[in-house]
């Protein structure tokens, strides 16, 4: 394995930020930058616990859902970063201001809709009263998650599940977007088999400097995911997030999100792209860096 690649590796797997290439392994004709609100939607959720375990919600002013209830969530605005998104969505949801702890989890529907859910605490700010109320929410409230509650959709459900589950025993380390501009939704593919005597295989490209192969995703329909699916005959049953980069601004409103594959089999799985191959990972620290991996859930 080069020492090129080792690094890109080492800086991914502590949460660094990796420069992206000049040129990609899969990549449709003619792609157009990313702009929001055209090409491109990215949500941010936050999902806010108090010390009772309590979940920060508000009530819904927009007319087709008046009255419900849901986490603080909107669309980010151009030249925002997605932290900045969501601490304004909270602020003006909620009326309270809070610092982000994780991301939780990524949900996405291609370049349409891209949901990042973080779990943030609150740092300060009045609770949001029906005196306040205006086009942004009615009021906030903490919910018990038992008592009823009018929901404008169950799809938060989860959600909450999960920030609880990780508030009481983490699943991965803390995860928050690294500030590095692209002008296109790419996809880092870190795909690793795990092979016996104990070998270990990484799929590079074939670039120089070698590196992870990166992939221009569609902004026409379809999975972020598709060029790993189209990649390899059988994808891996096992894959999340390890890191997402993203700046936003002017010609930069495209994000890149690193995702993890893991296989397991007598030899590593045949690829599509003939300019990719399998190296063998021979550092043994590297090696065990690779195998604790934890990642950030991707649900697709």
């Amino acid at each position: 394995m080069s020492s090129g690649l080792e690094e890109e590796l080492k800086t991914l797997l502590v949460g660094g930020v990796a420069p992206l290439p000049d040129t990609y392994d899969m990549m449709p004709e003619s792609p157009r930058p990313l702009k929001l609100r055209h090409n491109v939607c990215y949500i941010v959720m936050g999902v806010i616990l108090n010390d009772q375990d309590e979940v920060l919600m508000m009530q819904e002013a927009k007319t087709e859902c008046l009255g419900t209830w849901y986490t603080p969530a909107g669309r980010l605005e151009r030249g925002e970063t997605l932290v900045d998104g969501l601490c304004r969505e909270v602020k003006e949801e909620t009326g309270l201001t809070c610092e982000p702890i994780t991301l939780l989890a990524v949900e996405e529907r291609g370049a349409a809709w891209v949901r990042f859910v973080f779990l943030a605490q609150h740092t300060g700010g009045t609770l949001k009263s029906p005196a306040s109320a205006d086009k942004e929410s009615l009021q906030a409230s903490w919910w018990d998650r038992v008592s009823p509650l009018p929901l404008r959709c169950r799809d938060i459900l989860p959600l909450l599940k999960l920030a609880l589950e990780y508030r009481h025993q983490p699943s991965h380390p803390h995860i928050l977007p690294q500030l590095y501009p692209s002008p296109f939704l790419i996809l880092r593919m870190f795909l690793v088999c795990s092979t016996k005597p104990e070998e270990l295989w990484v799929l590079r490209s074939a670039s120089v400097p070698a590196r992870l192969p990166a992939a221009v995703c569609s902004t026409h329909g379809g999975s972020i995911l598709n060029p790993l699916r189209n990649l390899l005959q059988d994808p891996p049953k096992a894959y999340g997030i390890l890191g997402v980069q993203h700046l936003g601004g002017d010609g930069e409103d495209g994000i890149c999100l690193t995702v993890m594959g893991v296989f397991s089999g007598p030899e590593p799985p045949q690829v599509r792209v003939d300019s990719l191959s399998w190296v063998l990972v021979e550092d043994e620290e590297l090696k065990s860096s690779i195998k604790k991996a934890t990642l950030l859930p991707l649900y697709s």
